[in-house]
């Protein structure tokens, strides 16, 4: 079972990638992925259902004191709602759109810690004392890139394990996160060709390990002592969910 923060366990799957690019015709195993695909769907609906009750409560209580908690806790529940979303476009059928939310779902999640950990005080209070402004004036107070935040984060007080995790999903994933966000060649030829089950099985797997970190981050920013404990149920309920391996 993974525990929080500060875990030995690696939650990716680095199988799914090289899946993911192989679009080849259907072997043996596809209806065996088939079921299994089916199977995820359903049990990744409940997950959801699960953390949207717990993000609930995390709501009320709210995040402790402090501009840069409230900024993070905020881009946290944007990435819940990203991976919600994600989840409900596959199961319609939509899988290029669907997965075109991987990125925006990873980066809230990665930003979230950005604002927890890294040195971001005074482009907060920069922001904060902006009031309303254009979008012109908006683009120069646009947060950090991607590759920017790991840099920063690699830098600060967020946790080795955590950070490390973050870095192998970034790492197995990040040809995905361009190619479904961007339009690139991957969601071309399998928005026409269709997609192995073996590959969204894979993928999807991947997604609710986002959000599975995303949970422990938003328990954590509220500061209650037991706001954990739905957490921890997630990974005993909900394994069969997440591509959870053992160190």
């Amino acid at each position: 079972m993974a525990t929080p923060f500060g875990a030995s366990a690696s939650f990716f799957d680095e199988k799914w990638i090289s899946g993911i690019l192989s679009f080849q015709s259907p072997t043996g195993s596809y209806s065996m992925y088939e079921t299994e695909l089916n199977l995820l769907l359903s049990r990744s609906s409940d997950m959801y259902a699960f953390m949207a009750s717990h993000v609930e409560q995390l709501h009320q209580a709210g995040p402790v004191r402090g501009l840069k908690f409230h900024a993070a806790f905020q881009s946290g529940l944007l990435s819940f709602e990203h991976g919600y979303s994600l989840l409900k476009l596959v199961e319609q059928g939509a899988v290029s759109s669907g997965f075109a939310l991987m990125r925006p779902q990873f980066e809230c999640l990665i930003r979230g810690f950005l604002l927890l950990y890294a040195d971001t005080e005074v482009w907060l209070e920069k922001i904060a004392a902006l009031g309303t402004v254009g979008l012109d004036e908006m683009k120069k107070y646009e947060p950090p890139m991607l590759a920017d935040m790991f840099k920063a984060l690699e830098c600060s007080a967020v946790p080795p394990d955590i950070l490390a995790q973050l870095k192998s999903f970034r790492e197995v994933n990040n040809i995905a996160l361009n190619s479904f966000t961007h339009g690139g060649l991957m969601a071309l030829v399998g928005n026409g060709a269709g997609y192995k089950p073996q590959s969204l099985y894979n993928a999807l797997r991947n997604c609710n390990a986002v959000a599975a970190i995303n949970m422990q981050m938003l328990s954590i920013l509220t500061g209650v002592k037991d706001a954990m404990t739905p957490v921890r149920t997630i990974h005993q309920q909900f394994t069969d969910c997440l591509p959870i391996i053992h160190s």
